[in-house]
Order: structure tokens, then sequence, then C-alpha cells
């Protein structure tokens, strides 16, 4: 049969003999290119798609320009967004915040669209963070297009009315001349377990109801204290909207988490409050502990069950992402520690995909 091939290209007449074999010779260069360029394809994809580990989050180059944190008021809230004031400049980040006449938390229905409308077709492109008291706006119910990453903050919600209650009074240690709220003599002076003895106006367990609507939203039921559907929805917050809650209770942990989740915003944060130079954490003048009595006042109550349902939920929560991120004793950015703790490593691979190239 070989023989038969050659005689036949034999009798074949020069010309066309020289024309067939150049477009066979094409024709076999054009496969060549062909199969290259998919073998050239799959390795590409392999080695950027299928095989390659993810960037850690710390050294990615992410895409946030909005992050939205509505502080819960008497959470060390102050003293987080203080130190992106200090940091703003070296990470070239910006900072404002919303500040809602007659100290309201509530958005009316008009302000929440211009407040969207306004942030949302900002003419500068430094990436923000928005914070102040106001409960939870969802942008997208607005037809915003961005998508802000979403950050709080809470404390366990008795030692926060406290705080609030002596604050109001005596201030802190950030503005220490600075008059909160005007009383009389014996107003100012009263203990928290005399207010609750007496029945006093700013001492209730309905006064507990903040951090669970400042989750919930702008809703007319997350405002109803004690209602367990408010509870619900801000658990759901918690775990579908927000990037990170942390504790008040666990300020250092919380920093450090956000130096790693967003550095673009916090970088410099751990190494500003190990060096306390010009910074530390606001605290309330004159706060006294309360008695058992008082709390048994509370516990009795269901507004407490459900804020401190919430708390414990958060707490849970914070733990859980905390763990997963960082091995080792509890972190105190102000003491030596003779422990380390150590970021856990962990990589992610695409594999399996279909098709082998990418359109």
């Amino acid at each position: 049969m070989g023989n038969w091939q050659v005689i036949l290209i034999a009798l074949v007449p020069r010309s066309r003999l020289v024309k067939n074999l150049t477009l066979a010779s094409l024709s076999f260069l054009g496969l060549l290119v062909v199969i290259r360029t998919l073998l050239w394809s799959r390795a590409s994809l392999s080695h950027s798609f299928l095989e390659s580990p993810t960037q850690s989050i710390s050294g990615s180059k992410h895409n946030i320009n909005l992050v939205v944190y509505n502080r819960v008021p008497k959470t060390a809230g102050t003293s987080l967004v203080h130190l992106i004031y200090r940091l703003c400049k070296r990470n070239n980040v910006g900072i404002t915040m919303v500040n809602i006449s007659w100290n309201g938390v509530y958005l009316n229905r008009f302000n929440q669209l211009q407040l969207v409308h306004n942030i949302s077709n900002r003419h500068y492109t430094r990436p923000l963070l928005l914070h102040g008291h106001f409960a939870f706006l969802d942008f997208a119910q607005f037809g915003s297009t961005l998508q802000p990453v979403y950050l709080n903050m809470i404390r366990d919600p008795l030692e926060r009315l406290v705080s609030h209650y002596y604050f109001l009074r005596f201030g802190d240690d950030f503005r220490p001349n600075v008059i909160r709220k005007r009383m009389n003599h014996s107003g100012r002076q009263q203990t928290f377990d005399d207010c609750v003895l007496n029945g006093g106006l700013d001492c209730q367990p309905k006064d507990l109801w903040v951090q669970v609507p400042f989750f919930c939203g702008h809703a007319a039921y997350c405002r109803i204290p004690g209602n367990p559907e408010a509870l619900e929805t801000a658990k759901r917050r918690v775990t579908e909207d927000y990037l990170l809650v942390g504790l008040t209770e666990e300020f250092d942990e919380f920093v450090t988490l956000l130096e790693k989740l967003l550095p673009r915003f916090f970088q410099g944060s751990t190494d500003l409050l190990q060096g306390s130079d010009g910074w530390h954490l606001r605290r309330t003048k004159h706060k006294l502990p309360i008695n058992a009595s008082t709390r048994a006042v509370f516990r009795d109550s269901r507004v407490w069950q459900i804020e401190q349902a919430f708390y414990e939920f958060v707490r849970a929560e914070f733990w859980t992402i905390r763990n997963a991120l960082i091995h080792g004793p509890r972190i105190d950015l102000h003491q030596i520690s003779t422990q380390v703790n150590q970021w856990i490593e962990q990589k992610f691979f695409f594999q399996r995909t279909r098709p082998d190239t990418v359109d």
C-alpha cells in the first residue's frame, strides 16, 4: 500500500504537487498552533485558577469602597473610630460621621433615600468609612449599586445601660467638661441602684432596648421593646450582612481581626494601641458597680432576656470567627505576653472546573 502511495504522488504534476504539499504544511502548522494554544490555555488555567491558592486577605487588594459602622452608643465606638481618624491619611481612606438631629437613631424614609444617594454618588474615589449612631440601613433597598461592608460592636446590655446612665451625669475622660444632660444636683448624684429603687425614668428595663433595634433596622416592629421578631431579624443581620461584630469586652481582639480583614482601613491599628501615643479607650467617670437586687429587677424583664440572648448569640459568633483565624490566648495589646498568638494558615483551591477555558 505504501508503494502505491509513492507511485500516485510521483504521477502528480510538479506544480500541483507543490501546491498540495504547501496546503498540507499550512494545515499541519495550523493544527500545531491550535494544539499549542489549547495546551497553553489549560496550563494557564491550571496555574491561575485550579491550583493556585488565594492570597491572604491582608495581602490582597480588595476593592472595598465603603465600610458602614452604625455604632451602638456606649460600646467603645468612639475609641474605634478614633483609630481611623489617626490612620486615615497614612492608609489613604476617608471617614465621615452621620449626625441625626435631636440625637435620633432612626432616619425618616426621605432621609434614608437621601443618605444612600449622597454616599453612592460621591465624586471622590477614596474608600470611605461611614459611621454614626443610626439603625441598620440596607443600601440595596434604595437602589444603590454599592455593596457596603458592615461592622459593629456590642457589649453586655446591662453594663451598657449603666455606663450610659453615668455618662449622661458625669461624662468621660475623653471630654471631661462636656455636660450631656441638664439635671439638678440630687438627680446627678443618684446612683443607678437608687434610680431603679425609686423608679427613675432613665434606668428602666425598657431602656435596655438599644442593641437589638440597631441591628434590626428601621422597621416598626424593630422598635417594640422585647419583640422576639426583632431579635430574629437582628441575628440574621449579624450572620448575613455584617463582616464582623465585635465585643467591647474584647476590644483588642476585635481590632486585631479588623486589621487582618480590612487592612486598607485598619492597617497600623494594633501598633497604635500598643504604643498608646495619644490614644486610649474612653472610660465613663464615676461609674459604680450595681448590686444583686438591681440585677434581679432587670433579669426578670422580657427586654433584658431578649437583649441578653442577642448578646450571647453575637459573642458565640465572634469567638467562632476569631478561633478559626487565630490560635492562642486572649489578646491584650497593652501587656507583654510570653505566649505567642499565631494566624491559622488556611488555603482553598478550585478544582474540576469545566469547561477548561475561561471566557
